[in-house]
């Protein structure tokens, strides 16, 4: 178990609720993020995949437009902990600046 308040993040994430579909062993999923920033975000699912495996993300962000990007999977949970549901965060690795530019305009305006 991962004890997420040891954890130091590169790049700012923003509580979030927003719908997510993954791609993921020729399988397409639906859920709800939690986060969301620049560096990754988290997926709420029941059934998370793997550490270590990689799949395609689709988002939209409100006023912005829709997001695809291929991801790592770097942490899972099967189950509740503490206030983080079980799912998975994934880190972006094929982010387009255009995207990524998104984001962080998105970040920003939760923050305003």
């Amino acid at each position: 178990m991962v004890d997420r308040t040891q954890v130091k993040r590169r790049y700012l994430r923003k509580d979030i609720s927003i719908p997510v579909r993954f791609f993921w062993d020729s399988e397409e999923r639906s859920c709800l993020s939690t986060t969301v920033g620049e560096g990754g975000m988290y997926v709420q699912s029941l059934l998370p995949p793997a550490i270590g495996s990689r799949l395609k993300l689709r988002f939209e962000l409100p006023e912005l437009g829709e997001i695809e990007v291929t991801g790592e999977v770097r942490h899972s949970l099967q189950n509740n902990y503490g206030s983080l549901p079980a799912g998975f965060g994934v880190q972006f690795l094929d982010l387009k600046e255009q995207d990524r530019q998104k984001i962080l305009s998105f970040v920003a305006s939760l923050e305003a």
